[in-house]
């Protein structure tokens, strides 16, 4: 506790002077000791797993089928196209919502879809997939992030889970359904979608 400024002409005694000085240097030990303390919990890195691509064979003969599938596909599952060129046989969409996050700030996220089907070295033919996440902050529309599509890793189920994971995996659920329609809609024609995950070391809380 801080002692008052004494009365003009009078100062205070020496002891009395003094009490305050262990105090104020145990509150700032302590102070500082919680601030080495959260600092060493945010700088814990973790392993993210994102996904790169999904990609799956496709017969060159049905080219142009899985083109006009892949785009009725993703304007049945309601995204705007952005941009297309059927000679290129590739498609990107807008972003779509899929989640949001209430708190302060409060957060929207987002998917895009881009979309190619197109030769490959040695002959046949792929459909690839790259998804990416945009998190946007509600209230300055400015402060956005982009990213490659984070999956929440299976032995981490329902451990550790944060309000963030919980939005990534509905994220998830609409990609998948995506993919499955795609494929649904190619059959024998196209072989089984697989994914590109790459690990990611994140550092924060």
């Amino acid at each position: 506790m801080t002692m008052p400024e004494p009365p003009p002409g009078l100062v205070w005694p020496a002891s009395t002077r003094k009490q305050e000085i262990p105090a104020t240097r145990g509150a700032r030990q302590i102070i500082f000791a919680v601030m080495v303390l959260l600092l060493s919990v945010g700088c814990v890195p973790s392993i993210r797993s994102t996904v790169v691509d999904v990609r799956a064979t496709i017969d060159q003969a049905a080219f142009d089928r899985a083109y006009k599938a892949i785009t009725l596909v993703l304007i049945e599952k309601g995204f705007d196209i952005k941009m297309k060129d059927p000679d290129l046989r590739i498609i990107t969409t807008e972003y779509q919502k899929f989640a949001d996050l209430s708190g302060w700030p409060p957060f929207d996220f987002f998917l895009q879809v881009k979309a190619m089907v197109r030769d490959v070295p040695g002959g046949g033919g792929e459909i690839a997939l790259w998804p990416k996440v945009k998190e946007q902050n509600r209230i300055n529309q400015n402060a956005f992030t982009e990213h490659p599509f984070t999956v929440q890793a299976a032995e981490n189920d329902g451990k550790n889970k944060t309000s963030r994971s919980e939005a990534m995996e509905k994220g998830q659920v609409l990609f998948q359904s995506l993919v499955q329609a795609i494929a649904d809609a190619l059959g024998p024609s196209a072989g089984p979608f697989k994914k590109t995950i790459q690990q990611v070391e994140m550092t924060g809380m």
